[in-house]
């Protein structure tokens, strides 16, 4: 990494520090030193398969017309071919806490909404959307769980430690994570029918992806997943969220006082919360099997299942 860094962003690394915490099976992040003092970085590395450019060209494109609470990426050298093997998402390092740390205030909440109705305004240039996935209604994870079903139930002998552990809670929750699976697909072909507004989507704004720096003020970070998509997908994560423990219903109302009036559609976030819980579901489990950190995935895994978890909430969407 040190190498890349410095071949294709001209950066001298004199220290590399993995960043713990978020929510993304395929991502790592690295607090990087330079020979700068005062020049100090967030690198993000992905699969080269798996790499993201949307991330760097929709920040962007929000610092240049204006956007408060975004972080510009760092433009990799003219004409420097990209890592082998891998890719790197490279943005200054905001000194702060997330906002899972640090809390954030009602004004905080209110910033955040505000923020989020602005982005949700936003009409973003041709050449941003050339760039930008548009929602499909069906998360490839609908698939990777399927897979892993068929895997458990043909492997003999079971595996062994954290492996082994996931192998084994599936088999207990099997019913639960396929009945997940099914209302995942069948509630996304019923919006996919309907013609509900595309919006520019952050599309993982939860409370890991917000800093609060040393002075007070919030950066949205970590635009990997940004979208076309409808409002829901950004607003499930302040209605309810994907935990509660990262959002209350005092938050919720800061944050729509900064957002402003809006109608919900019950459905679409019903959707997006059926969504996220499948693509953690699948996500973790791979990684237990499959990974190099097994022993993490597999509690995160087990965490998902727990009260007040995604999957809880998920399911209390549609009344269970």
């Amino acid at each position: 990494m040190a190498d890349a860094l410095l071949e294709r962003y001209g950066l001298d690394a004199v220290s590399i520090e993995p960043v713990a915490g978020g929510q993304d099976a395929q991502a790592r992040v690295y607090r990087v030193a330079t020979r700068d003092p005062d020049a100090r970085y967030l690198v993000k590395v992905r699969p080269a398969d798996a790499a993201r450019d949307v991330a760097a060209v929709v920040t962007r494109h929000l610092h240049e017309t204006g956007a408060r609470h975004v972080v510009a990426p760092v433009q990799p050298r003219a004409g420097k071919k990209p890592e082998p093997g891998f890719a790197l998402t490279v943005s200054p390092f905001v000194d702060g806490r997330t906002g899972v740390e640090a809390g954030l205030s009602d004004r905080q909440w209110r910033e955040l909404g505000a923020f989020t109705r602005r982005l949700h305004a936003t009409v973003p240039p041709s050449s941003v959307v050339g760039l930008l996935g548009t929602e499909t209604y069906r998360p490839a994870e609908i698939d990777l769980v399927r897979r892993i079903d068929a895997e458990l139930a043909g492997q003999k002998p079971s595996p062994s430690g954290a492996a082994g552990d996931v192998a084994a809670s599936w088999r207990v929750r099997r019913d639960t994570i396929l009945a997940l699976a099914d209302r995942t697909e069948e509630l996304g072909r019923q919006l996919a029918r309907g013609a509900l507004p595309l919006v520019l989507c952050h599309a993982d704004l939860h409370t890991w992806n917000v800093v609060v720096d040393v002075a007070g003020e919030l950066w949205v970070v970590d635009w990997d997943e940004a979208v076309l998509a409808p409002k829901e997908r950004d607003l499930m994560f302040v209605v309810g969220g994907i935990s509660a423990r990262l959002v209350t219903p005092q938050a919720t109302k800061a944050f729509f006082a900064g957002y402003g009036e809006t109608t919900i559609d019950e459905p679409a976030l019903a959707y997006y919360r059926h969504a996220w819980a499948i693509q953690d579901i699948g996500s973790y489990a791979q990684q237990a099997l499959h990974g190099d950190e097994r022993p993490e995935a597999a509690r995160i895994f087990a965490s998902l299942f727990e009260p007040g978890e995604i999957v809880a909430i998920a399911e209390v969407s549609l009344g269970e």
